[in-house]
């Protein structure tokens, strides 16, 4: 071996999916040989799923965008030539300055600026942009509507964090209501993976109730399919038979850590005293008192008149409330016996262990080992935010938020042991009730904004229990029709593949065709095709990230996890990273200060370290600066390329944090009568949105249909879903050749499954092709059959990732590469949850038998 030759191995984190997994890449003479998981990580201990281990070839993709480009035919839409020129980056960036500034002396508002949740740290520095330069319009433009929008409102809400996983540690009754990975854990697969296969080892049960015997039903030890968009019946009627039935329930939870005491009146809000906090009844002194008053014992049940006002306990209601939802009822609706239903609630009630406890690390806790899991499935149809409520009322009347229950990500963090950073903690909000203590996007959950009369594209200033909004395209369509007076005319976005992964993609485009692109991407994608400029972006191997973590580790317990993402080869050809070229930009428009200011509080820079805008940084000072704010001034830049990884062990104060903080979950959701109202004075004063439905804004859940349940033609007689697997990332993944090969040797991945039965009945074979018909759209979808027994016999589902047009994807676009679910999909308000604006995902389709692809 020559004395010159290199031999290297740097650590680094994927960013192939949003799990974000520390890796180790062996570069060799400059070239990537091999990608592994990083050793020293004790949440993934060294190990990386099929998506990472593939990161090369998407580094050395030879389909990859290589210059800037420009587009030379002025007819925008699916399926038009753009006729691409190549331009230098000089050329590029003027011209996109000058729009800029244009824009920017007109109306600033005209910028729309839109990223993706698999590369968060790109996305917030150009929702950065966004605001320094004057509009409110920020998009999450890929998975936006397919996004768990419901999950993180009521996450937030319950749980204080952006999401929760399971307890691995200690749970033994596992309830898994569709979580779309083999684990049955959403984030940090590949961390949660070993450790729910090791609590599978010692004895847990996995209970998967899914119309598709996919992940992860294939891995649970009972799988209950059930009729799409029914699941919140289902939830709703064990807790009737738990509260009304069986009599199991955490009476001292609820007593003590919810607002289950609260006082209600007749019209639903709360009884409030005159400094207009929320009142309990003491049983023991036998009157009202303030939440934060001294108890001797709080009132669950009964009926009080209080200066001639009429109350009941916010328990007392629910169990009112949810005595409709009989088995008998559940089943009608979900397709599941009623003596299932019942046998459910009772192994969940029972494995409750209401009134046990537990010692971790000397501390006494309330043990609760079951767990209630839910994410994108089940919670991603019309009526999202009352379907993840249902959920969340199942675990919290026994208790289940300690050990062994539904644990919020990371919602306490105490610091690292040197330094205490970072530090964050929920807390006590207004009524008592639980505020988070950090928060990934957007304005937390609790207290909820104010709605006013929008004057962005995403309505998120009208409809404010929305996390993320994508309707833009929705409202660019017609902004008249909302209240606005300007359309977006520029718009600037990467990482996402938004004309592929909305609904209605040609209604997508339209909105689009007269809007100025540039396109920060790696590929010419579909969204590629309907850009004015195109900028080759920097793979996550040849970049350097502002972070490289989600929510701050891949696993609830155990350890915190921070890793650097660093180049472990320089960019090739003219590929520049987005990061750069936006502050590039940024300081041509004459941002840079604004934009630094306000980096300061979205990245959570600290004195000494934040940035001064009145100085110019590189970004590799910025982003020395944000580890050093992070995690103190031993822990820069150089420390994290050395080392690759930050961890330390996480303390059972913070994993389990509930008897640490003073605060109260709601399960009764009183605020959200407020902001209907709030919503109904705007719309009498506008005279707008009339369509939005606001039924929903109610404080307990009900279980309402989807559009599909009340389809009535007869011909269009199946739900189709989509479903996930852990080798693909969104669409992002099915150009890459190793998983495309992964995919090929699965016999479900780019195949619409039928059931076999249902199948025969239409006269379809294994392998005929046939195609579905959608009744919201009247799209039609191809693929080849595949039959089986592991599917609801009223469904039909398909792989959530497949079907590329764009032949500039020579694997992706193959014929008999899946379907593109989103041409079956309608978006409208009809079609979303009017609360979180997820995406109904429940369609009806007509399916029939054809002859070739």
């Amino acid at each position: 071996m020559s004395a010159m030759q290199e031999d290297v191995w740097i650590s680094s984190s994927c960013s192939i999916c949003f799990s974000f997994c520390p890796i180790r890449v062996h570069r060799v003479n400059g070239v990537v040989t091999k990608i592994e998981g990083n050793p020293d990580d004790p949440v993934t201990n060294g190990r990386i799923c099929a998506r990472g281990l593939s990161g090369m070839m998407l580094l050395y993709d030879p389909n990859r965008v290589n210059t800037p480009l420009k587009r030379t035919n002025p007819e925008k839409g699916i399926g038009i030539d753009p006729k691409w020129v190549p331009i230098s980056w000089d050329e590029a960036i003027e011209t996109i300055v000058a729009k800029l500034k244009k824009i920017q002396a007109e109306d600033p508002k005209k910028l729309l600026v839109s990223g993706s949740v698999a590369i968060m740290d790109a996305t917030n520095l150009l929702f950065s942009f966004g605001l320094a330069f004057g509009s409110p319009n920020t998009w999450v433009g890929g998975a936006g509507n397919h996004c768990g929008n419901g999950k993180h409102l009521i996450g937030g809400l319950t749980h204080a964090a952006w999401s929760a996983q399971p307890d691995p540690n200690y749970c033994n009754y596992f309830l898994n209501f569709g979580v779309p990975t083999g684990t049955g854990a959403y984030y940090g697969v590949t961390a949660m993976v070993q450790r729910m296969a090791d609590a599978r080892d010692r004895g847990m049960k996995h209970v998967c109730i899914d119309p598709w015997l996919g992940m992860p039903a294939e891995n649970a030890d009972e799988w209950i399919p059930i009729r799409p968009g029914t699941d919140a019946a289902l939830a709703l009627a064990m807790v009737n038979l738990l509260l009304n039935e069986y009599g199991i329930y955490d009476i001292e939870n609820l007593k003590g850590h919810t607002n289950a005491p609260y006082l209600v009146k007749s019209d639903g809000h709360y009884l409030r005293d005159s400094d207009d906090k929320p009142l309990m009844w003491d049983s023991v002194d036998g009157r009202a008192k303030p939440y934060d008053a001294e108890f001797k014992d709080f009132a669950l049940e009964g009926e009080y008149t209080i200066e001639g006002v009429t109350v009941r306990p916010a328990f007392a209601l629910l169990k009112q409330h949810v005595r409709k939802y009989t088995p008998e009822m559940a089943a009608q609706i979900t397709d599941i016996p009623p003596s299932t239903i019942r046998r459910l609630a009772r192994e969940f009630g029972e494995a409750a262990q209401v009134g046990n406890t537990i010692v971790i690390e000397g501390k006494e806790f309330p043990y609760r080992p079951v767990t209630v899991a839910y994410f994108k499935g089940p919670q991603a149809h019309r009526h999202s935010t009352l379907i993840c409520m249902a959920f969340e009322l199942l675990g919290a009347i026994v208790g289940a938020h300690g050990p062994g229950g539904f644990i919020g990500m990371n919602a306490r963090s105490l610091g690292h042991p040197e330094t205490g950073f970072p530090q964050w903690s929920p807390k006590e909000g207004p009524d008592g009730l639980l505020a988070t203590g950090r928060w990934m996007a957007g304005t937390p959950p609790w207290p909820s904004a104010e709605p006013q009369k929008p004057n962005d594209v995403g309505l998120g200033q009208l409809i404010t229990t929305c996390v993320v909004s994508s309707i833009a395209p929705m409202v660019m369509l017609d902004p008249g029709k909302y209240g606005l007076h300007y359309k977006p005319e520029m718009h600037i976005q990467m990482g996402t593949n938004y004309i592929m992964c909305l609904a209605d993609p040609e209604k997508i485009a339209e909105a689009f065709k007269d809007v100025f692109t540039v396109d920060i991407n790696i590929f010419l994608d579909e969204s590629a095709e309907i850009a004015d400029i195109v900028l080759p972006d920097a793979s996550y191997l040849e970049r350097l990230s502002i972070y490289a973590d989600w929510m701050s580790s891949g696993s609830p317990v155990d350890y915190w996890s921070y890793c650097i993402r660093q180049p472990v080869v320089k960019p090739i050809y003219e590929r520049r990273p987005a990061n750069q070229v936006l502050l590039e930009i940024a300081e041509k428009v004459g941002l840079l200060p604004d934009m630094y200011t306000l980096m300061n509080v979205i990245f959570e820079f600290r004195e000494p370290h934040n940035l001064d805008p009145q100085k110019k940084y590189s970004w590799e000072e910025i982003v020395d600066r944000r580890y050093k704010s992070w995690f103190g001034e031993k822990y820069g830049l150089e420390w994290f390329k050395k080392n690759g990884v930050l961890s330390w062990p996480k303390k059972a104060e913070e994993v389990y944090w509930h008897p640490f903080v003073k605060t109260r979950v709601p399960v009764y959701f009183e605020h959200f009568l407020t902001l209907k109202e709030q919503i109904e004075s705007i719309r009498e004063e506008t005279a707008l949105f009339e369509e939005l439905d606001l039924g929903d804004y109610q404080p307990f859940p009900d279980w309402k249909p989807c559009p599909s349940h009340e389809e009535k033609r007869t011909d269009f007689d199946l739900f189709a879903i989509y479903f996930r697997v852990p080798y693909h990332s969104f669409t992002f993944t099915t150009e890459n050749p190793w998983l495309d090969e992964v995919a090929r040797t699965d016999p479900n991945a780019y195949f619409i499954n039928i059931n076999a039965e249902t199948a025969n009945r239409k006269g379809i074979k294994e392998g005929d092709w046939v195609e579905m018909e959608s009744a919201a759209t009247g799209q039609k979808v191809r693929a080849q059959a595949k039959l089986g027994e592991g599917i609801h016999p009223e469904v039909v589902a398909v792989g959530g990732y497949g079907g590329h047009w764009v032949k500039t994807l020579p694997i992706a676009s193959q014929p008999g590469k899946g379907v593109a679910f989103n041409w079956l999909l309608r978006q409208s308000f009809e079609y979303m949850d009017t609360m979180s604006l997820n995406q109904d995902l429940c369609v009806k389709v007509k399916l029939t038998k054809v002859v070739g692809p």
